[in-house]
């Protein structure tokens, strides 16, 4: 349930503070989408805060000065700045009043001084966050008498109307607070109604009366009265249409007061505000007692919003939506552009610019450019929201991104430059047309441009596709490169290195995840400068039996094989070439004519590419990250092979709208296991070497693990043995080494250290 922060006391100012939405589900909802077309293009100000938000109670507006009462206050003090009367007004006791010695403002100087005195008195109002009504109006010890026979003995003396209507103000200010309810609704309907101007200050007065009928129980008089206060006050509207609200929970509306078109037009306004009921027929109901009455742009602006929420979802990335993602004709634009339509061609109606600025941004939606580009060159105001419209309009007709429109795109953003870089803009709008720009380019498989239009060049370390990649360095070695290219790939990298060096750094680990050393080696030697990358250890193509990602290298891979002298062109430390060149000679070894050459060749590249499978303990270790970190490497749950769920599949097949969201999409499971497997069961073929073959089998079987982790199986059993929930997968290989080579020094090492293999062992 939303907590309201109801702010109901208002000082002599009378501003009111307002209130917001405590609920996290809701909190992004205005920046899930892309406003394109500004709310406060209504001409009603005063309305700004009941435009369409669900992220907060009001529309996020700047906080408005009550311009209502400055009025006022400006006709009373016609030579006075707007700016000294605010001062005076709001700051009393800073203000100055010397030189200000005419009668009307010595007057003026006496009715602040008490309206001031009363606010002192009912501080205690102003910090009460609460649903509860009773307790806005719960009292504290003041002198209510003492006031109240000050309040009457001003008013008395007190010629001018204004500052007659002031205080009377602040006389049913102060029997309401004090809980006298029913003598300020004696005063009012005794004293007031009817003898005062219904200017600012009489709905202030009225929602103080509106607020004691709430207190005495006449909610519907209350509703009614709130109400009238929502729309005719202009500073008084959020604070009445939370009274209203207290009102309407407990079932009332004021229906019984309403009478003619103007009270009907009202009631119908804060209906619509308060149950949420953006519906067309709201709209055409209103337009039937005025078309012309500016709240009808209020309630059509709000139904405008509930389409962008639709039509333009923002960071959509490779998801199944796009821009507009909606369908042409659908209901909802075609009866909003009828209405629009309608009111464009009412001779009633005068703020023509309005309601044709909204019927051409709606046929834009609608998918229909060329009436919507007609109409806009009709408009004659809204000049900024006209030129940001006229700019989406130009790039939403691209079919293709040719070197013109790619010049003309740079002029947009270099021209409306705002933020830290043209390509991060600020702006809505900029971002939704570089969500555009990024799918045409994607669409004509233009990847390169494509991908550099939302990410930086980094991103592709957490990527695994080759056709990225090869796509951006046919991008750099492009020549003749106009200004927005030169900008994607100037904004796109960091500065510390090249950016072909980084792809060629990228191709090259590619390269080795593919078992491809010799192409591999071949990027690494492209490049005009080493990247500071990570240190690879010669235990790399070592092994682990104690399983943990924490340990100290020297700790965990106890297994020495790779320091025989056979392999003595493996370095203590390595850089990615030097891997490259090593798995290229463990190649060559493979196919040697010396059998146990071949076979601890095998051997070694079975444990390089299992230490760096996603279970591995290398893992992560060629793009120079940690290892930590579950998540980074296996997902939450099994994820299905056979669908485009990663980034390599998902750029092959096209999917999606663009690659905003790619880096989400990188691929866990590589299949290094796989591959592990294919060496190790290379060794077991050519060894005769049993404490070898046992080590082989339990590696084999930490490569079932890796499989289950990744893709799941249909025979896993649960045990319960000092473990909650542990899971095993089957393992041939667990089965070959209990049955095979029990005997061994391994098997009796792995069954007192390794617990899966013991569980296993005891149900078999």
């Amino acid at each position: 349930m939303k907590k309201l922060v109801v702010l109901l006391f208002l000082a002599q100012g009378l501003s009111f503070s307002s209130f917001a939405c405590a609920g996290w589900d809701d909190y992004w909802d205005d920046w899930s989408f892309y406003n394109l077309l500004d709310q406060t293009n209504i001409s009603k100000q005063e309305y700004y805060p009941f435009l369409k938000t669900e992220s907060s109670f009001f529309y996020n507006v700047a906080d408005q000065t009550p311009a209502g009462n400055l009025r006022l206050w400006k006709e009373l003090l016609p030579d006075w700045s707007v700016a000294d009367i605010e001062k005076a007004v709001y700051d009393f006791s800073s203000f100055s009043w010397a030189n200000r010695i005419s009668n009307i403002e010595k007057r003026a100087h006496k009715y602040l001084e008490f309206a001031q005195e009363c606010t002192e008195a009912f501080s205690y109002r102003e910090n009460l966050n609460t649903w509860n009504y009773s307790q806005l109006v719960s009292q504290q010890s003041i002198d209510t008498e003492s006031l109240l026979t000050k309040a009457n003995a001003l008013l008395i003396e007190e010629t001018n109307e204004q500052l007659k209507a002031r205080y009377y103000y602040q006389l049913i200010r102060i029997l309401h607070y004090s809980q006298r309810w029913s003598d300020a609704i004696k005063v009012f309907e005794n004293q007031i109604e009817g003898r005062i101007s219904k200017n600012e200050i009489y709905y202030y007065l009225l929602d103080q009366v509106a607020g004691c009928y709430y207190s005495t129980g006449n909610y519907d008089k209350a509703a009614y009265f709130f109400s009238k206060v929502f729309n005719q006050s202009i500073d008084r509207k959020q604070s009445a249409f939370v009274s209203y609200n207290f009102c309407a929970r407990k079932g009332f509306e004021g229906r019984e007061y309403f009478r003619g078109a103007e009270d009907e037009k009202d009631l119908l306004l804060i209906k619509s505000l308060y149950q949420f009921t953006d519906r067309i027929s709201n709209i055409n109901e209103f337009i039937a007692l005025d078309a012309n009455d500016g709240r009808v742009e209020l309630l059509f602006m709000r139904l405008v919003s509930n389409v962008e929420r639709v039509a333009w979802p923002r960071n959509i990335g490779v998801s199944n939506k796009t821009l507009p993602n909606i369908e042409r004709g659908a209901t909802s634009i075609e009866d909003l552009i009828a209405i629009a339509d309608k009111q464009v061609r009412n001779q009633m109606v005068t703020n023509k610019d309005f309601w044709v600025l909204v019927t051409s941004y709606l046929h834009f939606v609608n998918d229909d450019l060329a009436q919507a580009k007609n109409l806009l060159e009709k408009v004659e105001a809204f000049d900024e929201q006209k030129q940001i419209l006229s700019y989406v309009f130009q790039v939403f007709g691209w079919e293709s991104m040719t070197r013109s429109n790619e010049i003309a795109f740079y002029s947009i953003l270099k021209n409306n430059h705002k933020g830290k870089s043209i390509l991060e803009p600020n702006e809505a709008w900029k971002r939704m047309l570089m969500d555009r720009v990024a799918h045409v380019y994607y669409a004509d498989n233009q990847l390169a441009k494509a991908f550099l239009m939302h990410n930086k060049l980094e991103v592709t370390s957490h990527l695994t596709s080759g056709q990225l990649l090869s796509s951006l360095e046919r991008f750099y070695n492009k020549e003749d490169k106009n200004n927005f290219e030169q900008a994607l790939i100037a904004n796109r990298f960091h500065d510390s290195y090249e950016f072909v060096d980084y792809v060629y750094n990228q191709k090259g680990i590619y390269y080795l995840y593919r078992q491809n050393p010799d192409s591999a080696l071949i990027c690494f030697n492209k490049m005009s400068s080493d990247i500071q990358g990570a240190v690879i250890p010669a235990q790399i193509f070592s092994n682990n039996t104690k399983e943990g990602f924490t340990f100290p290298d020297d700790k965990i891979m106890e297994d020495e094989v790779y320091k025989a002298g056979v392999f003595s062109f493996i370095k203590s430390d390595m850089t990615l070439k030097d891997v490259a060149a090593n798995l290229m000679q463990l190649e060559q070894l493979r196919h040697d004519n010396l059998q146990w050459k071949r076979k601890l060749a095998n051997y070694l590249l079975g444990n390089f590419y299992f230490n760096i499978s996603n279970t591995g303990y290398y893992r992560g270790k060629l793009y120079n990250r940690s290892n930590v970190g579950h998540y980074s490497y296996v997902g939450y749950y099994f994820e299905g092979m056979n669908t485009p769920k990663y980034d390599d599949d998902i750029i092959n097949k096209q999917v999606g709208y663009n690659l905003s969201d790619i880096v989400y999409h990188g691929r866990k499971h590589r299949g290094m296991s796989d591959v592990a497997r294919r060496y190790y069961e290379a060794v077991i073929a050519e060894s005769s070497d049993n404490e070898l073959n046992a080590r082989c089998l339990y590696l084999l079987a930490k490569c079932d693990l890796n499989d289950f982790y990744n893709k799941g199986s249909e025979n896993t059993y649960s045990v319960d043995a000092g473990y909650s929930h542990l899971i095993l997968p089957e393992s041939e290989s667990f089965k070959q080494l209990k049955e095979k080579y029990s005997d061994t020094r391994f098997h009796e090492m792995i069954i007192r250290e390794c617990s899966y293999f013991r569980h296993y062992s005891a149900l078999h």
